[in-house]
């Protein structure tokens, strides 16, 4: 993949997952977070999302956030990053914050830096045709150095559990004005929406950094002022206590909801050939991946060699179902709600 000068990559690893605690606690247990979850065996979604991001940006210039209370499955796995590119919140909350705590950090390591935001906890089946797909948006970035460039998945089906992003134009165009995002839509309106053209979100986006922090004082002004007074000032003490003391009264904060469809208009979508992406959210997702991908699908980079294996979802899944006596067709009654 052809990587632009100062191109970035930011992989957000901080969620709880907690769509999928029931099957990643097991009947009892502390639920594993769904990112430190490998789907069919091989590395974990965290890991394999580390590999798509550094053929985004470079091995330096990939940097990954993390919550403490992670601790326990991150120190092991991350042992082969430099550690100056694992940036550790004390407690998640929420996407918006874990987007600025790691760009605040790019933005003082290179000012001019373009930036491709991944979540940590997808599959993939495809590899290089979502890579070119990221390749667009960041080439778009150069056009239009003032616009967020998202993707969007052509959808296989009408599901319920996804966000999806309309274009403005029912043409389907390499890049697109954003229309609309609609959240999590009934039966209905998604077999509408798949009509009409739109895409499934995927939450990876581009775009230059400087304007990624201006979009956010425009959107959340009372969050960059509230980083700003707890970060900034060296008289507050340590960095790891003022970061600690700003996280204890930050509310949780959703960057779509805050952002993205606050300023909806003003973004481009490129549009992704279908590539058996999913975002597993859920257990009926965890058995549509398990049925479509082989043990290997998607895993070519190995778990770090000190780690211990990842739990793998799938078998997670079947477990959970062996023990309350579930098959598959009746996994719609054991998802938590949202």
């Amino acid at each position: 993949m052809k990587r632009h000068g100062n191109l970035w990559s930011i992989v957000l690893a901080g969620g709880d997952g907690s769509r999928l605690s029931q099957i990643t606690g097991g009947v009892k247990g502390r639920a594993v977070p769904k990112q430190y979850c490998s789907l069919m065996g091989g590395a974990s979604l965290m890991r394999q999302a580390l590999r798509r991001a550094r053929s985004v940006a470079g091995p330096d210039r990939t940097t990954l956030v993390v919550a403490a209370e992670h601790h326990r499955w991150w120190s092991v796995e991350l042992a082969d990053l430099p550690s100056v590119n694992v940036i550790v919140q004390p407690c998640n909350r929420g996407t918006a914050c874990g987007i600025l705590l790691p760009l605040r950090q790019v933005l003082a390591r290179d000012p001019d830096a373009t930036v491709v935001v991944l979540p940590s906890d997808h599959v993939v089946a495809d590899e290089p045709v979502l890579l070119a797909a990221i390749t667009a948006a960041a080439e778009n970035i150069h056009r239009e150095p003032d616009r967020l460039v998202l993707l969007g998945i052509e959808p296989e089906g009408p599901d319920t559990g996804l966000g999806w992003i309309a274009p403005r134009s029912a043409e389907r165009l390499p890049v697109s004005a954003v229309s609309q995002f609609v959240e999590k839509p009934t039966r209905e309106r998604a077999k509408e929406l798949v009509r009409e053209g739109a895409l499934w979100n995927s939450f990876i986006f581009a775009m230059r950094a400087s304007e990624l922090f201006a979009l956010f004082d425009w959107a959340l002004p009372w969050l960059t002022k509230m980083f700003d007074e707890h970060l900034a000032d060296p008289a507050g003490g340590p960095a790891a206590a003022r970061l600690s003391r700003l996280y204890e009264r930050l509310p949780v904060v959703d960057f779509s909801r805050a952002i993205l469809q606050e300023a909806g208009a003003d973004m481009r979508v490129v549009a992704v050939p279908p590539c058996g992406w999913n975002d597993v959210g859920t257990p009926e997702g965890v058995a549509r991946c398990a049925d479509a991908f082989s043990r290997h699908a998607g895993n070519e980079m190995s778990a770090s060699a000190s780690a211990p294996p990842p739990l793998d979802l799938a078998e997670a899944l079947r477990a959970y179902e062996a023990a309350f006596d579930l098959n598959a067709s009746g996994i719609g009654v054991v998802q938590t709600a949202h």
